[in-house]
């Protein structure tokens, strides 16, 4: 080898060296170690515009339940840093904002961008979409479920905020059993309302409405021997409301042409309301026993999917436990892959699933648009298409169906009830 090769080749291998002598300095560097060990982010009052200095922020850690591992403020520019003890655990973060907190999980390694808003006491004309009560009985006893979606459309955004953000009203005699709340984002809690003080049937529910919508689900019953007669009322106006009964349970309006001729969804008769409610419903009787439909059965084309498997000790080192007894990484990994057919399969039931509830929804608009057109009649399909659009909001506010099987199917439906106004 020439002298020029062998200078070529120590340049070389001292040009490596030097770069991994870079490296390794970078790696055990102090700044790279915070920074696989803090979760970084800013506050935003949506408000005012502006960062939201000096509120309160909570690491919190999902496990058994929520578990506080870290504690800080908000500097004037909305910004925060909590440091974490287990980088690959989950994690929300909760930052409270004038007596209302907002969460968000921590997925990734970006810095979180919360939003807040400022709280007040009452937010004048705050009304809602739909409501829905749905009426059991075994004979005895009467069980009543309402269900309703009140929109905060609030301009600047505010959230309400109080002991009495939403006032649950039940019959005479009749005893509240449960309460759900969960704004848009969220999920289902549980919460226990206060009895409002010199009122009789009357129920306070302290759960922020924040912007959006922001859904309630209550649980009453009362006693029940023959036909019975009832006068609901409302905590906001609400555009959109119903009756649900059980086809073996009559349903019957005290007053003539309150309520639209029945129709049938998710196994119930539908009693809609003619007109929107502002505080009370119209008054009506309903006789009779039945229980609520079975959901539907799951298809057997396919095998269900597993609901959980064996733990990796990759996994369970995540969860922060050991792997299980006796099971080497090797026989995990076997007993991996025998169940990811069957979880690919109940994944593709699920899309399928959606698929067809769009389908199903769209093939109703055109079948009622077809015989209309050819008669020239457009109030029936615009009777179809509110209908339709009812439906999915029924469907919406029961969870039974995906917030990506809602926005397609609505932005459909408003799109033909566009149409069809524009023709009429």
């Amino acid at each position: 080898m020439s002298n020029h090769s062998l200078i070529r080749s120590a340049k070389a291998r001292h040009r490596l060296c030097h770069t991994i002598l870079i490296v390794c300095c970078l790696s055990l560097h102090p700044a790279a170690a915070v920074a696989a060990d803090t979760i970084t982010g800013t506050v935003r009052n949506e408000t005012s515009g502006q960062p939201a200095g000096g509120d309160e922020v909570v690491l919190l850690r999902l496990g058994e339940g929520m578990q506080e591992e870290a504690r800080t403020k908000t500097d004037a520019q909305g910004a925060f840093t909590l440091n974490v003890s287990e980088a690959k655990a989950p994690y929300v973060v909760r930052v409270f904002h004038q007596g209302v907190n907002y969460d968000q999980s921590v997925t990734g390694s970006k810095p979180l961008e919360i939003r807040v808003f400022d709280a007040v006491a009452k937010i004048p004309g705050m009304s809602g979409n739909i409501g829905i009560a749905q009426m059991e009985s075994s004979g005895k006893a009467l069980k009543v479920t309402e269900m309703y979606a009140v929109t905060n459309s609030s301009a600047p955004p505010v959230t309400q905020s109080g002991a009495n953000s939403f006032v649950i009203s039940v019959p005479a005699k009749a005893s509240l059993d449960a309460l759900e709340v969960r704004s848009e984002s969220g999920i289902w809690v549980k919460v226990a309302p206060a009895p409002v003080t010199g009122q009789k049937n009357l129920y306070a529910v302290n759960f922020p409405l924040r912007p959006g919508n922001t859904f309630y689900k209550f649980a009453y019953h009362l006693p029940y021997e023959g036909p019975t007669t009832l006068h609901l009322k409302l905590a906001f106006p609400i555009k959109n409301f119903a009756v649900m009964v059980p086809p073996s349970m009559s349903f019957k309006a005290s007053h003539p042409d309150t309520f639209k001729a029945p129709g049938l969804a998710n196994g119930f008769v539908v009693n809609a309301a003619k007109d929107p409610i502002a505080r009370e419903v119209p008054a009506f009787v309903v006789s009779g026993a039945g229980a609520a439909p079975p959901p539907p059965a799951e298809s057997n084309t396919m095998p269900p999917p597993r609901v959980s498997a064996p733990p990796t000790a990759e996994a369970g080192n995540l969860r922060g436990a050991p792997p299980a007894q006796g099971q080497s990484p090797n026989q995990s990994s076997d007993q991996s892959k025998k169940e990811f057919w069957p979880i690919l399969s109940g994944i593709v039931v699920l899309l399928a699933a959606g698929v067809f509830s769009i389908w199903r929804m769209r093939r109703n608009v055109v079948r009622a648009t077809a015989p209309n057109e050819k008669a020239g009649s457009k109030e029936p399909l615009l009777d179809a298409l509110k209908e339709e659009l009812f439906q999915l909001e029924s469907d919406r506010l029961h969870g039974s169906i995906s917030a990506e099987e809602y926005e397609a199917t609505k932005a459909a439906l408003n799109q033909n009830l566009q149409r069809a106004m524009e023709r009429k």
